[in-house]
């Protein structure tokens, strides 16, 4: 397993003064960044230390340009996307007696990202 400066150095700098990837290219970092966060926390149980990972926050350094990626990733495979959707939007769209329960997270997620446009 690499250590954590191995991981950080495969991630892509998001500074202000860094040029951000635009269209498929954006789509294609995003990805990459995903792929690489399953592939390293696949096996954590902790929500806290899945959104921890370098991979993650760089996704949340994206900003509002990770959401379409994000909430398609979430259509398709499901996963831990709530804390970047909370940190990126600033929504809690999940009422009460949804917490703790997946699929209805999942689903007042989704239906968020179709209200604001970022889902079909």
């Amino acid at each position: 397993m690499e250590s954590p400066p191995e991981i950080a150095a495969r991630t892509i700098s998001h500074r202000a003064d860094t040029p951000q990837p635009d269209g498929d290219s954006l789509r294609a970092v995003f990805n990459r960044l995903a792929h690489v966060w399953r592939e390293e926390t696949g096996g954590l149980s902790s929500p806290s230390q899945i959104a921890a990972h370098p991979a993650y926050q760089s996704i949340i350094a994206m900003g509002e340009r990770a959401l379409p990626s994000i909430f398609d990733d979430l259509q398709e495979h499901g996963g831990h996307w709530y804390v970047a959707l909370r940190a990126i939007t600033g929504a809690s769209p999940v009422p009460p007696e949804a917490s703790g329960r997946a699929r209805l997270v999942r689903e007042a997620w989704l239906q968020w990202g179709r209200d604001h446009g970022y889902c079909g």
